[in-house]
């Protein structure tokens, strides 16, 4: 199924998971589980990331009978992911930009050069999280996802030019928004 499913879009191995397919399914779960991953790296707490990770296929599994190709798979995944982080701040009464982070379980502790690197991810956590939502995806898009301009243009359907556009206000926004969280 591996050389198969490398040449059959998204789509069509939903279709096929719909109508039972495992592999299919399994398919669609290798494209998409480093996608998702990264994602809620970005807006979970280290210790939640990989429950919540969980969470998404097993309601992916369960949902897959409603997906209807109204979205691509890719935006259906991406908003299940979006739940499941709705859900855990919900369901532990927190904010995004206010969750603590346990030096213990995500910080180094061997040099003041490691605590200063995983000082500056955790204040572009919180920068990314007071962002608008088009910044933020954009800025996943292309640093989560590694995603280049072109690819970046086609998922959000808009132009090249807007894409850059967009990415260059999105990063000017976050630099504004860790000045404004150092100060």
């Amino acid at each position: 199924m591996s050389e198969l499913s490398d040449s059959l879009s998204d789509e069509e191995l939903a279709q096929m998971a719909q109508a039972g397919d495992r592999a299919a399914f399994e398919a669609l779960c290798d494209r998409y589980l480093p996608i998702v991953y990264n994602r809620l790296r970005a807006k979970l707490p280290f210790e939640a990331v990989e429950d919540v990770a969980q969470q998404v296929f097993v309601g992916a599994v369960r949902g897959l009978g409603r997906y209807r190709e109204q979205s691509t798979f890719r935006t259906w995944i991406l908003s299940i992911a979006h739940n499941k982080v709705v859900d855990y701040y919900r369901r532990n009464k927190r904010q995004p930009e206010t969750t603590p982070f346990d030096p213990d379980v995500e910080g180094p502790t061997d040099s003041s050069e490691a605590r200063g690197a995983w000082e500056d991810r955790v204040l572009v956590r919180i920068a990314l999280d007071r962002l608008s939502d088009h910044y933020q995806e954009i800025l996943l898009l292309r640093f989560a996802e590694g995603m280049r301009f072109k690819g970046i243009a086609r998922t959000l359907g808009i132009s090249l030019e807007a894409a850059k556009s967009r990415y260059r206000r999105a990063v000017a926004a976050i630099a504004k928004e860790m000045e404004i969280g150092c100060t």
